[in-house]
């Protein structure tokens, strides 16, 4: 067949719609965030793509449920390059080992410098114990507990201090302790001697009285005072609780480079064995473009064998193509749990280019997010490029540059959610901005546009103006940094990708910041926040009454975190459903609401409403629990119902629907309404925090903070706010960014969207390119200013 078409198309909120999408093709499927591109990409050709891949190996005996269509016809092999950051949760899958590029060096440095036996693959891989360095075992980084961690407000005394840090027996020894070093116990931490915070913290071998109550034990007694920091590291080495684990190392440890191996990973074995004068570590721990650039001068001269020759063509060719994808910033030894949905999703892309695959699906979710104007090209290239092989690709995408680079659109809408679901146009691209109902080819026409500032317009910056001004900044590639931001404006900070803004303001400024606070409340000035010391001074945050940093993590990482959750209407919620007449007469109470393996939650799922199926050591799959339906609960649950819903339709209900139900709940329908304001009205209150994308996060996030703002002059960090938006929806959010600068606030947004840097009063631009390439200030201004400055990259295409 010559198009993959789909018959009666019914999943979420689409309407038994029809669509053809052409084979061979390059497909934009557009529509306002919540229209229902993304139910037909992912959970329509993705899904039942993924159906039938695992019907073919032989798990067909799993039930199918409803599908959501009537009819497939022509569907290829299906590939999913998503966004999505929480499918990647461990430290050891680095940019490296997914692309493969890090196995192609380690089988370089075995055929150059391992001929004679002494050099194996497993010597070579930090994820093996014959490769990894003894100290950090290939991590990179040595967990040390931090002062500012374990007591985070000093105005507490050390009894409450053990009490906020839940720090076990530690608490019932700090009266003995301030017996025997004569001290009042209700002292706050901060007007202690430099001997006793060392002694809370350590441990000494002076004996302290203990005055034991307990139900197994109550007597007088004395003990050594073991310390805070000695009784977690014995705590650490005792339990196999995961939960525990992970909760000491986030809430009481800061990473540091391990000293040992100085953050390679690799062992001593690996650190001998040398290319270039450099061991495999060091070149892990390159930018993408920089270590091409070094096998390109150094390779050629000490690599000799043919096969080592050829091998080292083909790291160079993968290298060269981070450039296209625009990712060369990156090293390969980053984490991809460090990386954006935006960074993850072009990674990915990249990898598939390598594979050399035909005759396949694509479906992509965005790749334009996070990418600089002037690299939008090369991305239309790649999309080509797998395109030019046979391949069909499908690019769910709100970019106007990349939706006008593709063969054919289908569009839907015209609204969102229950408004939405209808396919508006599909066809060429040219007729799109023809088709009267849909808002994306009114955006493409320009007979409907984002709201434009003037230089009148714009906020300006006067004479009493307040800055914050950020001196020597050199986190990562930034190159002694001296940024002025100016207070009570909407700054945009711009650059291509790998400029340095992230490490500018996620990196320097935030941090820089949180270590003012904690000096302010006590802490000693010149003390380091978590993360270690930070290179940089800061002036002028008396200026400001707080910060608020919003960034694209995730909310959650299991099935049962959710919206209604996150924002902190959900107690409310199982409250309200626990006061119904049906559940007070069977004795509920709102833990039998609860999704984690509460009293009233699926015994089979544990509330998850899935269950996971393993298909090889590495990879697994959902399907829906049977027990349950899918519900995550038990049914008798489901029999309580509030203004007739139970509370799983009151979780799968829209923010906009949801709205209207609990209307008059002041405190729920608060949150739901800037939600709503903000586009994100289609979301249901309990979809999965993994299926949100980074931008949707994101938004929530700004909802949460937005239901609580209580004061001014407060700062408001916001990284690509506008990813996975329409422009409908850029408009929308604009008008909420403009109302907190109105209320007394400061808004500064990371951001390469046009549209949002051109409405901004204030801009800052970093590059002039991108890692060793960049980390300068090439401008700041008003946009009219960057407009007119030829070193910016960013000013021609800046409506000013």
């Amino acid at each position: 067949m010559r198009c993959i078409e789909v018959t009666g198309a019914r999943i979420h909120n689409l309407k038994d719609v029809d669509v053809k999408v052409p084979k061979g093709s390059l497909v934009a499927v557009t529509g306002v965030s919540g229209s229902g591109k993304s139910s037909f990409a992912f959970d329509i050709l993705f899904e039942e793509g993924r159906r039938r891949y695992l019907q073919a190996i032989g798990l067909s005996d799993f039930p199918v449920q409803d599908s959501g269509f009537d009819r497939i016809d022509g569907l290829p092999a299906v590939v999913a390059v998503e966004q999505r950051t929480g499918l990647y949760s461990t430290p050891r899958s680095t940019v490296g080992t997914r692309t493969g590029i890090y196995y192609l060096l380690r089988q370089l440095y075995v055929l150059e410098r391992g001929r004679k036996g002494d050099l194996r693959l497993r010597d070579l891989s930090f994820n093996e114990p014959a490769g990894w360095c003894p100290k950090c075992r290939g991590l990179g980084y040595a967990q040390e507990f931090h002062e500012a961690k374990i007591v985070p407000d000093p105005s507490r005394n050390l009894f409450q201090i053990c009490e906020d840090g839940a720090f076990g027996g530690i608490k019932n020894l700090t009266p003995g302790l301030a017996d025997a070093y004569g001290f009042d116990i209700g002292t706050p931490y901060r007007d202690l001697p430099p001997e006793i915070k060392k002694t809370f913290l350590y441990g000494s071998d002076r004996k302290v009285r203990v005055d034991w109550r307990s139900e197994r034990f109550s007597g007088v007694f004395e003990s050594e005072f073991p310390g805070v920091i000695p009784h977690l590291h014995k705590t650490l080495a005792k339990t196999s609780s995961a939960y525990r684990i992970n909760k000491i190392e986030n809430e009481f440890m800061t990473r540091v480079s391990c000293p040992e191996c100085g953050g390679t990973r690799v062992g001593e074995r690996a650190r001998s064995a040398t290319i270039g004068g450099r061991h495999i570590g060091e070149l892990a721990g390159m930018s993408m473009a920089g270590l091409a650039g070094f096998l390109e001068r150094s390779g050629t001269e000490d690599v000799r064998t043919g096969e080592g020759k050829a091998l080292l063509s083909e790291i160079v060719r993968r290298l060269r193509q981070s450039e296209t994808a625009g990712i060369s910033y990156l090293s390969l030894n980053r984490s991809m749990t460090t990386l954006s949905g935006g960074e993850i999703q072009r990674l990915n892309l990249m990898s598939h280019l390598n594979a050399t695959l035909e005759a396949l699906l694509f479906v992509l979710d965005e790749p334009s997010q996070g990418m600089h104007e002037l690299e939008k090209g090369n991305l239309v290239s790649m999309l080509r490029e797998l395109k030019a092989r046979g391949n069909t690709v499908v690019v769910v995408e709100h970019d106007r540059a990349i939706v006008g680079a593709c063969d054919h659109v289908i569009d839907f809408g015209p609204g969102a959610g229950n408004n939405g679901g209808r396919v508006v146009y599909q066809g060429p691209i040219g007729g799109l901005s023809c088709a009267r109902d849909s808002l994306t080819g009114q955006y493409l026409s320009g007979t409907r546009s984002i709201p434009r500032k003037s230089r009148a317009t714009r906020r300006q910056v006067t004479a009493t103006t307040h800055f914050l001004v950020l001196r020597g900044a050199t986190a990562h590639n930034l190159r002694g940094v001296e940024a002025r931001i100016p207070l009570g404006l909407m700054v945009g900070v711009a650059g291509v990708s790998g400029s340095g803004k992230s490490s500018l303001v996620s990196d320097t400024l935030v941090p820089l910041l949180k270590a003012k606070s904690a000096a302010k409340n006590g802490e000693e000035e010149d003390d380091a926040p978590p993360g270690g010391e930070i290179a940089g001074s800061l002036e002028g945050q008396e200026n400001l009454s707080g910060c608020v940093v919003i960034t694209q993590s995730p909310i959650g990482r299991t099935r049962t975190s959710n919206p209604a959750s996150y924002i902190g209407i959900w107690d409310d919620i199982r409250q309200l459903f626990a006061r119904q007449e049906t559940a007070a007469g069977r004795g509920y109470d709102a833990g039998h609401f609860s999704l984690n393996g509460g009293s009233g939650s699926c015994p089979a799922c544990g509330g998850s409403g899935a269950l996971e199926v393993q298909l090889s050591l590495t990879s697994k799959v959902g399907v829906r629990c049977e027990e349950c339906g899918g519900t995550g609960y038990r049914p008798e649950v489901l029999e309580v119902r509030y203004a007739g819903k139970s509370i799983r339709e009151a979780l799968d209900m829209t923010v906009t629907e949801a709205l209207a139900l609990f209307r008059d709940r002041p405190r729920i329908a608060r949150y739901l309404k800037i939600l709503d304001e903000m586009g994100m009205g289609y979301v249901t209150l309990g979809q999965p925090a993994p299926t949100l994308s980074g931008g949707e996060a994101q938004r929530i996030k700004l909802a949460k903070a937005l239901g609580k703002l209580k004061r001014g002059r407060t700062l408001y960090v916001l990284d690509e706010p506008t990813s996975g938006l329409h422009d409908h929806d850029v408009e929308r959010l604009l008008a909420i960014l403009d109302r907190l600068v109105g209320a007394g606030n400061t808004v500064l947004v990371i951001e390469h969207n046009v549209d949002v840097l051109s409405y901004a009063d204030y801009l800052i631009e970093l590059g002039p390119g991108g890692g060793p390439e960049g980390g300068e200030i090439i401008a700041s201004g008003p946009p009219e200013e960057i407009k007119a400055n030829p070193r910016s990259k960013i000013g021609p295409y800046l409506y000013a």
